[in-house]
């Protein structure tokens, strides 16, 4: 007990200080959306890299970064009808919220304190489609995001192949018979079909 009332003694607390606390900017519109492209940029540049990866193993056609033009511009697409849907849910929500007094009963039943809110996180998601309506167009910010998912997956893909390299004794008894090897080849295909198609 001693031990305990030699700490407590020690210890001095400093008295509340209101000027100490660092008030954060709220953030705006512009930045905002600049961290929404940045987001939707790497979910783009995730799925193409598992395309890739998938066509490296399954695919045997040689690799064309052309190939998967439609693939990013379509999943800059879907994000944009993805923005697009909250911005209109928002619009909603805003007209329904103008004038209504009192206390919201849950998290998303927005009053007239929450207007302002609203307003911004409408203007962001409509600002955000529209950018991310641009990304799908812009041809060479496309290529350089298929580039970067190439590098990904061959960085992946080459890893798994030194590490099977490295647990390959050549002189080994194959462990599967070639049909039943062949079976679990087809079968490894069709799951990798299904995870591109997901």
């Amino acid at each position: 007990m001693a031990w305990f009332d030699r700490w407590r003694k020690r210890r001095i607390l400093k008295p509340y200080d209101d000027a100490a606390i660092v008030v954060q900017e709220p953030a705006t519109v512009e930045q905002s959306v600049l961290e929404g492209v940045m987001i939707a940029e790497y979910a783009v540049r995730l799925r193409l890299k598992n395309a890739i990866a998938v066509d490296a193993v399954v695919s045997p056609r040689a690799y064309d970064e052309q190939a998967y033009l439609p693939l990013a511009s379509e999943a800059f697409e879907e994000l944009a009808d993805e923005s697009q849907a909250v911005s209109d849910r928002l619009t909603e929500e805003l007209a329904h919220s103008i004038g209504r007094p009192g206390r919201a009963e849950h998290v998303h039943d927005y009053r007239r304190g929450d207007e302002n809110n609203v307003r911004h996180r409408l203007m962001v998601a409509t600002d955000a489609a529209s950018a991310y309506r641009e990304k799908a167009q812009q041809e060479d910010a496309l290529l350089e995001l298929i580039e970067q998912a190439r590098r990904d997956a061959w960085h992946e893909v080459s890893s798994s192949l030194v590490d099977h390299a490295l647990q390959y004794t050549p002189n080994a008894t194959p462990q599967l018979d070639p049909i039943d090897r062949d079976i679990e080849i087809a079968s490894l295909r069709a799951e990798l079909e299904a995870m591109t198609e997901g």
